[in-house]
């Protein structure tokens, strides 16, 4: 059986006189980094940004009054998609190949994150097209000419992935992505 190892103290580092002390994460280019690289505090601030963003746009998305739904579709791939899947190729495991892991993610706790990502796109398919709140998801995102979360996700990974591919050879990550591949 595996368990969990009991966390190492961790110490200030003392630089002349400067203290740096130890901290339980960090935020470093838009990425919260943990001890463990457990990504919790990620995808905490993933969602966080969904649901603020959601919340903010509700307002103006209103079937009587608010901006169309061509425009709030655009609205949401152009800012909030962006925003929730930034460095989603580090943070988020690839999907295995059979279609419910492929659905809701490798470990529990991605399931359980995944879930929460199609949460706030479902909220927003609904922002777009003003659907009841009973219309069913697949429906929403057929209505609102969204991909499915997982798909999307996978989009952003091959977008990346692509990215690193096409590296000119006088960048420094290029011969460490060929030996890579």
């Amino acid at each position: 059986m595996l368990r969990k190892k009991v966390p190492l103290p961790r110490f200030a580092l003392h630089l002349g006189p400067h203290v740096i002390k130890s901290a339980a994460s960090v935020k470093l280019l838009g990425l919260h980094l943990d001890r463990e690289l457990r990504w919790h505090q990620q995808e905490a601030a993933i969602l966080a940004k969904g649901h603020a963003w959601l919340s903010r746009v509700a307002r103006i998305a209103r079937a009587s009054r608010g901006i169309g739904a061509r425009n709030m579709r655009r609205l949401y791939l152009g800012v909030c998609v962006p925003g929730l899947l930034y460095a989603a190729d580090l943070c988020l495991a690839p999907p295995p190949s059979t279609r419910k892991l492929f659905l809701y993610g490798k470990k529990p706790q991605q399931r359980g994150f995944m879930k929460k990502l199609r949460t706030i796109q479902r909220r927003a398919a609904l922002a777009i097209t003003g659907a009841l709140s009973s219309t069913p998801t697949d429906v929403l995102d057929a209505y609102a000419n969204l991909l499915p979360v997982a798909h999307l996700v996978d989009k952003v990974r091959f977008g990346a992935a692509l990215r690193l591919a096409t590296l000119a050879p006088s960048h420094p990550l290029h011969e460490a992505v060929h030996d890579a591949a």
